[in-house]
């Protein structure tokens, strides 16, 4: 039974983080939204000649009107993880998929947040 039951916990426990709102930016121009911690963000993609995707974000701090942009170059692979100033306690993380990018967001570990 505790077997049974450790096992059930533990896929709960792996398919959390999974179940997190990931955007998605699968072509060219396209948009995606994404709503976590105090921000609202909103990118999308270009693809330049070489073959990188450039992605521009919006976020917006829903306590203060003021849009910062990010601007990031992506190659195949790449993954770029930040938090936002003032906001330490939520990390975003953009990264390359084959020919997409995908952008989710989630809480920062503790040592980082508290700092």
């Amino acid at each position: 039974m505790k077997k049974i039951l450790l096992s059930v916990i533990a896929s709960f426990v792996l398919v959390a983080p999974a179940s997190a709102e990931v955007a998605v930016l699968a072509a060219p121009l396209q948009a995606a939204s994404l709503h976590a911690g105090a921000f609202d963000m909103v990118a999308y993609r270009v693809d330049l000649p070489d073959g990188a995707h450039e992605v521009t974000a919006m976020f917006r701090d829903r306590m203060d009107g003021e849009p910062q942009r990010v601007v990031m170059r992506l190659e195949d692979q790449d993954e770029v993880q930040f938090s936002m100033p003032g906001a330490l306690q939520m990390t975003y993380t953009f990264a390359r998929v084959a020919d997409a990018v995908e952008i989710w967001a989630q809480p920062a570990p503790a040592e980082f947040a508290s700092r």
